[in-house]
């Protein structure tokens, strides 16, 4: 479950803040997060609930916003979004899915789109990846 992991690092990122600017709460925080990460949203949540506590972060706000995954092709200029990039994987890779399941191998290792993806239009494997990676703290709220 990486959703600890990524709680853990934004609170140590959090904390590093708080030193450097000598800060004494955090009352919001807001966390941009890509759609090709799949976060398990719930989980994260509940990870920053429990890795917070005993911490000056106990009382934060969370608040999360997805960014969604546009794809752009090099050769030919289309572009498609993740829905179409996952469809297409999930055919190439020959993964099967339970009804209204959805698990790429994406949300385990997001580099795999630049390796295994192609552009729904022409075929090549040259392509950008314009928005939905990753994950950012984008706003910060604080007291004192």
């Amino acid at each position: 479950m990486h959703e600890w992991s990524l709680a853990e690092a934004i609170l140590d990122a959090l904390t590093s803040l708080m030193e450097q600017e000598s800060m004494k709460k955090i009352s919001e925080v807001e966390i941009l997060y890509g759609e090709m990460m799949e976060l398990e949203l719930d989980i994260l949540k509940f990870a920053l609930e429990e890795l917070s506590k005993e911490t000056p972060m106990k009382d934060t706000k969370f608040i999360f916003s997805e960014e969604r995954a546009s794809f752009r092709c090099n050769s030919c200029g289309y572009r498609w979004n993740f829905e179409q990039a996952h469809s297409s994987l999930s055919e190439e890779l020959g993964i099967r899915e339970l009804a209204g399941e959805r698990e790429s191998p994406i949300h385990f290792i997001p580099e795999l789109a630049q390796a295994l993806m192609r552009c729904p239009n022409c075929g090549s494997r040259d392509f950008e990846i314009e928005s939905g990676k990753g994950i950012r703290i984008s706003r910060i709220v604080f007291e004192g």
